[in-house]
């Protein structure tokens, strides 16, 4: 039988395609496999690593916190140890206690008080303890109890709990709970075994409990019991003075220190149990700190710590793969751009590459093409453009002689003209005539000749003044003008063209509409050191609420752009274009006259007047 060979098909990745792939997937492909997939492994390894130790390092943090809390409850008890025996092993008190001593005044007895026994716990105990409260109950029929500290031990008292306990104990020092409140009590007797007194200090629970609290963290549950089970003070406000017979994780008989495991019937849970003495039997007789911590928390704080790490990677990876793309990007766009200029030249237009880029391959590879292209520019440049562009500078030129020309002939003739006029009427005697030519032809030659965007303020108003001198001897006495400047304005520049189109609208458009005389007035006024003000004002018709709206509707539309007029809307632009808000325009009108106001701010140049020499420098001029 023929046996067919095997086949094992094609695999699920083609590694014969790869060659086929464009740059940068080949690139991308590399990265994956040689940066993020080791990236990946080493973390995945270094987490479980990390995570074990975790759980370690919490159960013993958990542990060490709990001895420091058993040293500082030992600490605290052992200054109310001190306090009680301070008293209880105190002779002289005694012997101000001892019932054989007989006071027999009240005054002796007070004597006693004042020099000694308040005193002695005045000073010991108030400054030390003052949360606790001492009690002494002493036997002395004659001495007088102060019903804070020193307290007869009549039947009440004897019926306390701490003083039953000191008394059973038979001067061994007792501990137990009364009303709420921690004692530590111990029996002081005199040398005849006769019972002296009992000293009691009662300790706040909160006080215990401040401790526990400082060290209460990730759930956990601790609390101080006796042998018994009675639960002392506890983080857990419900368990304080119940009994915890019966739980499994409390052992009647137990170490001085030990940790265990166990499982809550009720719930389920697992806690780690850590039992600290807190004395020897004693001082501090059998109690015992037990901490409760729940596996699940320890369990959640590896989690926890598990979580930030992978998202800590993941993080880092996304950088990483963000910076790779992009740098990579970097990369393939230039080869690309070049790519796209090389086909542009192969269709016929040679343009070089605008940026090259860094000193690189690429940009080695982009410069050597650059050089190409302009070798090529400047041999086509060399042989058909330069012909062309010297035919067309020469007619170019020779258009521009001719058109010089004729502008120079033009306002030459105009002036001429002009002045032959006047010089005819000043032969036959019109001197008045004359005068207003002479104003005309400064207008004019102002007007035409003024070098520059910008011109004196007194020029320009000596302009304004030529142009209403011609209107005053068209109206005659119907037309009134008055131009004020300050003297120390005079020379401050401003755009050409700026008032005269102010003067003629409210010419035009106030004066000539009234029957009666009419007013103009220009009013320049300095705001401060930086900026002034230009006021136009006449005593016209006015304007309609609805065209004053509108037309400063249109100089608040910022579309400055060039316009052939001179009217308002023309000086707002190049205002505006000039200074920029807020300067410009503003109007106000009412029923009689309109005033616009050009606000500007206050420049000077070092360079000399240009055009007509009659300036109005004067504060104030009229006719």
């Amino acid at each position: 039988m023929k046996m067919k060979p095997l086949s094992f098909g094609k695999p699920a990745f083609p590694l014969r395609s790869v060659p086929k792939a464009n740059l940068r997937a080949k690139l991308v492909l590399l990265y994956m496999l040689t940066i993020v997939l080791p990236l990946a492994v080493i973390g995945y390894i270094g987490i479980s690593v990390y995570g074990g130790k975790v759980i370690e390092q919490t159960s013993s943090i958990t542990r060490e916190n709990t001895l420091q809390t058993a040293r500082n409850l030992q600490a605290l008890l052992a200054q109310y140890v001190d306090i009680v025996n301070r008293f209880s092993y105190d002779q002289q008190l005694n012997d101000y206690l001892t019932p054989s001593r007989v006071y027999k005044t009240d005054l002796e007895s007070i004597d006693a008080y004042e020099l000694y026994l308040r005193p002695a716990t005045f000073y010991d105990y108030n400054y030390k303890e003052p949360d606790a409260q001492l009690k002494i109950f002493f036997h002395n029929e004659t001495l007088l109890q102060d019903g804070i500290i020193f307290v007869r031990a009549d039947f009440e008292a004897q019926n306390l709990p701490e003083y039953r306990a000191a008394r059973a104990a038979e001067g061994r020092l007792v501990w137990g709970t009364s009303r709420g409140r921690i004692y530590v009590a111990r029996a002081m007797y005199a040398t005849q075994g006769q019972l002296s007194a009992v000293v009691s200090l009662q300790i706040p629970e909160s006080r215990l409990f401040a401790l526990l609290a400082e060290s209460e963290k990730s759930g956990k549950t601790e609390l101080i019991a006796d042998s018994r089970g009675t639960v002392i003070t506890s983080s857990d406000r419900e368990l304080v003075g119940s009994s915890l017979l019966g739980e499994a994780y409390f052992r009647p008989q137990a170490a001085a220190s030990d940790t265990f495991d166990f499982v809550d019937a009720v719930s389920g849970r697992t806690f780690k149990v850590i039992e600290t003495s807190l004395g020897d039997g004693q001082q501090f007789l059998d109690w015992r700190l037990l901490t409760l911590v729940p596996l699940d928390r320890i369990m959640d704080e590896e989690q926890r710590i598990r979580r930030l790490f992978l998202l800590a990677m993941a993080g880092a990876v996304a950088a990483s793969c963000v910076v790779f793309l992009f740098v990579l990007g970097r990369i393939t766009a230039r080869i690309k751009q070049l790519v796209r200029k090389m086909q542009t030249v192969k269709n016929g237009k040679l343009s070089v590459m605008p940026n090259t880029g860094a000193s690189d391959e690429i940009g080695a590879l982009a410069r050597s093409f650059n050089d190409m292209i302009v070798d090529l520019q400047r041999s086509i440049h060399d042989n058909y453009v330069v012909n062309l562009e010297l035919k067309d500078i020469t007619i170019r030129k020779q258009e521009a002689e001719l058109y010089a020309l004729q502008n120079q002939i033009n306002p030459h003739f105009l002036f001429n003209t002009l002045e032959s006029i006047r010089m005819g009427l000043h032969n036959k005697g019109d001197a008045e005539t004359s005068v207003i030519v002479l104003k005309l032809s400064k207008l004019f030659r102002n007007t035409l000749y003024t070098q520059g965007e910008f011109v004196a303020l007194g020029e320009e108003l000596a302009m304004i003044d030529h142009y209403l001198s011609i209107q005053r001897y068209r109206f005659g006495d119907r037309i009134r003008y008055e131009l004020e400047l300050p003297e120390e304005l005079a020379e401050a520049r401003i755009p050409k063209l700026t008032i005269q189109p102010l003067v003629e609208n409210a010419m035009k458009h106030g004066i000539e509409t009234i029957a009666g005389p009419g007013r103009i007035a220009i009013v320049v006024r300095a705001i401060g050191a930086d900026a002034m003000t230009i006021e136009v004002s006449d005593n016209g018709a006015g304007m309609s609420p609805e065209r004053l709206a509108e037309l400063q509707q249109q100089l608040a539309v910022r579309d400055i752009r060039k316009s052939g007029s001179i009217g308002l809307k023309n000086v707002q632009d190049r205002l505006l274009l000039q200074y920029g808000p807020p300067y410009g325009l503003s109007l106000a009108s009412g029923a009689v006259g309109v005033r616009v106001t050009i606000t500007i701010p206050i420049r000077f140049a070092d360079e000399g007047r240009t055009g007509d020499d009659d300036h109005v420098q004067s504060t104030h001029r009229g006719r």
